[in-house]
């Protein structure tokens, strides 16, 4: 009788630890396109940077992968990651997002 209710929740439980890995994965990846951007001063090669990592870290956890930095006024750079998460049935899962925001660098001679 509780046979069916306790498939279900390992079921559950199982599909939440794939979603939660793959917004681990997609915080990842966004700090690594936004640490690329601020240091190098480029959204172009944030991106570049952010879709490499996400191909060498997310195989098979992090599908579909969108990465997008953009400037938030004259001083600061904004990675946003967005992809799907692995998925037991297709009906159950969302899509995970993470965004990550900072200064970009500034050398100065002493």
């Amino acid at each position: 009788m509780y046979m069916p209710l306790l498939m279900f929740v390992i079921f559950l439980a199982v599909q939440m630890s794939l979603v939660y890995l793959g917004n681990q994965a997609a915080t990842a990846t966004a700090r690594e396109a936004a640490r690329v951007a601020r240091v190098t001063g480029s959204a172009a090669q944030g991106d570049a940077a952010g879709s490499q990592y996400a191909a060498n870290i997310g195989q098979g956890v992090l599908e579909d992968v969108r990465v997008t930095v953009t400037y938030v006024g004259d001083d600061r750079v904004r990675a946003v990651v967005s992809g799907r998460a692995q998925q037991l049935v297709p009906v159950l899962v969302p899509r995970v997002s993470q965004e990550v925001e900072g200064p970009i660098e500034e050398f100065r001679q002493d």
